[in-house]
């Protein structure tokens, strides 16, 4: 019985230092990864007593992370638990309202207003939260933006209040964290802060950093948003204030080929001398649907740097599951042109917000002047391909068995048996050859009423296979994928030559 006690009290102990590690965590991927460890090695039960426990937390990381594990514990234990912890008024301030956070944010439960009603000082509460933001912040930016993710779930009167709080914070520390509110999706919460970096860069002490910060956040806003950073940068500029970008010595970017939907992996990958650790930031782009993802770390060991290579090189690395990923190293400012325009394309549709990471660490790319790329490589992407008379339809399937067979093609083959799998065949089609096969997936697809998303896709992805394909050396094939832009946008399905030709190569590998 002794025994038990003792193994129960060393495990309940165990457990809580593990939850307060989640404060230490410095990437939104490392406290997924923390949190689904607790789950598999401890009883539900025990997490949730462990999670009320530390509802009063001063950590925006570790409230993160209480969300995160709330999310997979079972709802009918967790969320009874937690609205009981916001409505029992002997909890401190600061736990009912990390308890009525997680309902709303992660359980996505609503929170009757006169259940906090009754609490006093909430200023001061979001005031002490904020001072500890940042305090934990200059050695963990991760902490800063799990603060402005919190702050995003509350109310436009919040984020006024804890702009207004930020007077009380010395300007230096306020700086980061209004670049982080400057890109939130509400335009008025936005703007304000934009409005506050504006007045930050007249300060002595501050000037420099809220500078840079309006430097950087023009390349990245929506189009009103930027241009009134634009606007204050020039007031700044008349002031005597001005900002000069630095030169990015010890950067470069890598890309992977595009995949059949026009999108691309693209590393920006910061190391300043051999041995050192480095920094990176990871976003997946699709030139008419935006920014899609992204990761970063200001400290990627040395052993995880990928190798530096010349423009033009391939780079293999290592990634997830003990996978292989093959990049291409191109020219840094190309690599940021591409993001420039998948953020237009971003802006102009309806888009969720930007992911996390690239919010974060998005300052890193856009510090230095804007990008110069070559008028070869712009006219992929800028250019509409010269009407021809119609092609043979026998050569433009030449031309794209021969662009299938390059390597970096090999994902658009493989993406093509899911399409495969939901297509509905007869038991007696099966029995048919891959021509045929080939037909009645081509037919079916125009059945569905996807054509011109299809069109508009391959076309996409073409053109940005085409500049990788330009900058591998590869000119012949990257001619090649520049020819067939017009025919795969203009033809349907049935005469798509490409599509015809993925659909056929993904048959034979089921076969």
């Amino acid at each position: 019985m002794a025994d038990k006690i003792i193994n129960s009290f060393q495990q309940r102990r165990q457990l809580a230092q593990e939850i307060e590690a989640l404060a230490e965590t410095s990437s939104e991927l490392e406290l997924l990864e923390a949190v689904r460890t607790l789950v598999q090695r401890y009883p539900p039960e025990l997490l949730l007593t462990a999670l009320l426990k530390h509802l009063d937390t001063p950590s925006s990381q570790l409230r993160g992370g209480l969300g995160h594990l709330a999310a997979l514990l079972p709802p009918d234990q967790v969320a009874p638990a937690l609205r009981n912890a916001a409505a029992n008024r002997q909890n401190r301030p600061e736990a009912r309202l990390t308890a009525a956070l997680l309902l709303e944010r992660f359980l996505g439960e609503s929170v009757p207003q006169a259940l906090l009603s009754d609490l006093q000082d909430t200023n001061e509460v979001a005031f002490q939260s904020l001072r500890e933001a940042i305090d934990e912040g200059r050695q963990n930016r991760h902490i800063l933006l799990e603060y402005v993710t919190q702050m995003r779930q509350t109310g436009e009167d919040v984020a006024a209040m804890v702009l207004g709080l930020l007077a009380r914070i010395p300007p230096v520390d306020r700086v980061e964290l209004l670049r982080l509110i400057a890109q939130d999706d509400r335009p008025r919460v936005a703007a304000q802060a934009l409005s506050h970096l504006e007045a930050l860069g007249r300060d002595p002490a501050a000037g420099e950093q809220a500078l840079r910060a309006l430097y950087t956040l023009q390349y990245t806003l929506p189009p009103e948003l930027a241009q009134q950073a634009e606007r204050s940068l020039r007031k700044l500029q008349f002031a005597g204030r001005r900002y000069t970008p630095p030169t990015p010595d010890g950067w470069q970017a890598l890309m992977s080929p595009a995949d059949a939907s026009g999108s691309q992996s693209i590393w920006f990958v910061f190391q300043a001398a051999e041995g050192k650790p480095g920094q990176i930031l990871g976003v997946v782009i699709n030139g008419q649907h935006g920014v899609l993802d992204s990761f970063g770390s200001p400290q990627l060991p040395p052993e995880l740097m990928p190798a530096r290579r010349s423009v033009g090189q391939l780079v293999s690395v290592q990634v997830d599951r003990g996978q292989t990923l093959v990049l291409l190293t191109c020219p840094f400012d190309y690599a940021r042109w591409r993001v420039q325009e998948a953020l237009s394309a971003h802006w102009q549709g309806e888009q969720p917000a930007l992911p996390g990471e690239y919010r974060l660490y998005n300052d890193w790319i856009w510090q230095f002047a804007p990008p110069q790329v070559p008028e070869e490589l712009r006219a992929y992407f800028v250019t509409e391909v010269e009407p021809e008379p119609p092609a043979d339809p026998a050569r433009l399937a030449a031309e794209a068995a021969a662009l299938l067979e390059h390597p970096a093609m090999a994902g658009w083959i493989v993406q093509n048996r899911a399409l495969l799998q939901a297509v509905r065949f007869q038991e007696s089609d099966r029995e048919k050859g891959v021509e045929a096969l080939t037909r009645l997936v081509l037919q079916e697809i125009e059945k569905r009423g996807a054509t011109d998303t299809i069109q508009s896709a391959m076309a996409e992805a073409l053109r940005a296979q085409a500049a990788w394909l330009h900058l591998a050396g590869n000119q012949e094939q990257a001619q090649r994928a520049w020819r067939l832009v017009r025919p795969v946008r203009t033809l349907p399905p049935s005469q798509n030559p490409l599509l015809a030709q993925m659909v056929a190569a993904s048959i034979r590998l089921q076969q």
